[in-house]
C-alpha cells in the first residue's frame, strides 16, 4: 500500500491533503474555544457552527458542477491558497464585538472548501490505477487521522503560546504549502476534455449549468450501486451528528469525567483510524469493497453501542480505539465505491449533491433532532438510536449493493 507513496503525483496530493487538514485541525479546535472564551455563550458558538453548515445547503451542489468543467487540480491550487488568504482577518479578532469576523471567514472558508473536496475525490482516480484505488483511499483515511492526532494538541498549544493569532498563521501557511505541492502534480485534472468542450458549445450558459446538474442527478436515479451509495451516506452523516452533540455530555453527565478525558479520546480514535487505515487494503484483498463497506458498518454500530451504555473509562477508551478501525475501512471503502461506478466526468457534481443533502441532514439532526431527543429520552437512548441507524446503514449496504462491486 506505501508502494503508492513512491508515485510522485499521489505523494504530492496526499501530503498536501496531510498538511491541509493538520491545520484545520489546528484552527477547528483552537476557534471555537477562543469564540466561547471571548463570549462567554453558547449562542456564539453555535452560530459558527451554522455558518460552517450553510454552505454546503447552499453550495455543495452548484460547486460539485463547476468543479466538472475545470481542472480539478487546478481548482485545488486556487482554493487551497485562497483559504490561506480568507483565514488572515481573524488576526483582526480582538473581542465580542469583532466575532462577526469570525462568521464572514468561517462562512468563505466553508464555501471555498465545496470546491476543494470533491475536486480532491474527482482527481485521485486519474492519479492511481483502477485496482490501486482502494489502497489509495486507505492511505487517505490514515491521512485525516494523522491530522487529527498531531492537528488538536498543536493547535490547543498554539493558542496558548501564541493566541489566535499564532493559530492563524499556522493554519494560512499550512494551506499554501498544500496549494504549492498540488500546483507541483504534473498530470492534468480534467476528466475529458472532448466532453467539456462539446457541453460548451449547448444552450446559454444557465441552460448548461442546469442540464450538466440534472445530469449528475440523473446518475443517481438510473445507477443502483450510486443511488444505495448516496441512500447510506445521508444514513450514516445523520446517525453521526445525532452522535457529536451528545459526546461532551456524555463524558460529563454519565461517565462523570473531565475534559481532559474528552480529548484524549480524540486522541485515541485518531490512532484506531490509523490502524484501520493500514487494514482496509489488506481485507480488501479478501473480500469485495461493497461487502467491506457494509461490514464496516455493521461492526462499527455494535463497538459504538457497547462503547455508549458501558460506561466504564477503561472499556470507553478501548471501544474508542477500536471504533476508529472499521470507521476507517468504511470511509476507504466507500470513497473507492463512488470512484468506480461514477464516470469521472461526472464525479463533482455528485459529491457536490452528496454535500448539500448532507449539510440538511447536520441541520436537522443537530438541531432538530439530537438536542431535543437527548432532552426528552435522555443521552444513551439517543445514542443507541444513532448506533442503530448505524446498523441499519450497514444492512443496506448488504442487502441491495451487488456483492462483486
Amino acid at each position: 500500500m506505501f508502494t503508492l507513496l513512491r508515485q510522485r503525483n499521489f505523494a504530492l496530493l496526499w501530503f498536501g491533503g496531510l498538511i491541509s487538514i493538520m491545520g484545520d485541525w489546528v484552527l477547528g479546535v483552537a476557534l471555537p474555544f477562543f469564540v466561547y472564551q471571548v463570549s462567554g455563550s453558547t449562542i456564539a458558538t453555535a452560530v459558527m457552527v451554522a455558518m460552517e453548515l450553510l454552505p454546503r445547503l447552499l453550495f455543495g451542489s452548484i460547486a460539485g458542477v463547476f468543479v466538472d468543467r475545470w481542472d480539478r487540480r487546478k481548482v485545488m491550487v486556487i482554493t487551497s491558497i485562497s483559504q490561506g488568504l480568507v483565514i488572515l482577518p481573524l488576526f483582526l479578532v480582538r473581542s465580542a464585538e469583532s466575532l462577526w469576523i469570525v462568521y464572514m471567514v468561517t462562512f468563505i472558508q466553508v464555501t471555498l472548501a465545496m470546491f476543494f473536496g470533491p475536486a480532491e475525490n474527482a482527481l485521485l482516480p486519474l492519479l492511481v490505477p483502477e485496482d490501486k484505488l482502494i489502497q489509495a483511499n486507505s492511505l487517505n483515511a490514515m491521512n485525516n487521522n494523522f491530522a487529527r492526532l498531531i492537528g488538536p494538541p498543536l493547535g490547543g498549544g498554539i493558542l496558548a503560546l501564541w493566541g489566535l493569532t499564532g493559530v492563524v498563521l499556522v493554519d494560512s501557511i499550512t494551506f499554501v504549502i498544500a496549494g504549492l505541492m498540488i500546483l507541483a502534480i504534473t498530470r492534468s485534472g480534467r476528466a475529458d476534455p472532448a466532453i467539456q468542450e462539446e457541453a460548451k458549445l449547448e444552450g446559454t450558459s444557465w441552460s448548461r449549468f442546469w442540464n450538466e446538474w440534472k445530469e449528475g442527478m440523473g446518475i443517481v436515479r438510473r445507477d443502483r450501486v450510486v443511488t444505495v451509495l448516496f441512500i447510506t451516506v445521508v444514513m450514516l452523516n445523520f446517525g453521526g451528528v445525532m452522535i457529536d452533540p451528545l459526546g461532551a455530555a456524555y463524558i460529563v453527565d454519565v461517565v462523570k469525567a473531565d475534559a481532559q478525558v474528552f480529548g484524549l479520546l480524540v486522541t485515541v480514535q485518531a490512532i484506531g483510524g490509523i490502524i484501520g487505515g493500514l487494514l482496509a487494503g489488506k481485507v480488501s484483498e479478501r473480500i469485495s469493497t461493497a461487502r467491506l463497506y457494509g461490514w464496516a458498518e455493521v461492526v462499527l454500530a455494535i463497538v459504538i453501542a457497547i462503547r455508549y451504555n458501558i460506561p466504564d473509562i477503561p472499556i470507553l477508551f478501548v471501544m474508542t480505539l477500536i471504533v476508529g478501525l472499521p470507521a476507517a475501512m468504511g470511509i476507504a471503502a466507500l470513497d473507492t465505491l463512488f470512484q468506480r461506478n461514477v464516470p469521472n466526468t461526472h464525479m463533482g457534481r455528485i459529491y457536490g449533491a452528496l454535500n448539500s443533502t448532507v449539510g440538511i441532514t447536520s441541520l436537522f439532526g443537530v438541531l432538530g433532532i439530537s438536542g431535543i431527543l437527548g432532552e426528552v429520552l435522555g443521552i444513551v437512548p439517543v445514542l443507541n438510536i444513532a448506533a442503530g441507524i448505524t446498523m441499519l446503514t450497514g444492512f443496506v449496504a448488504l442487502l441491495f449493493l451487488p456483492a462483486n462491486a
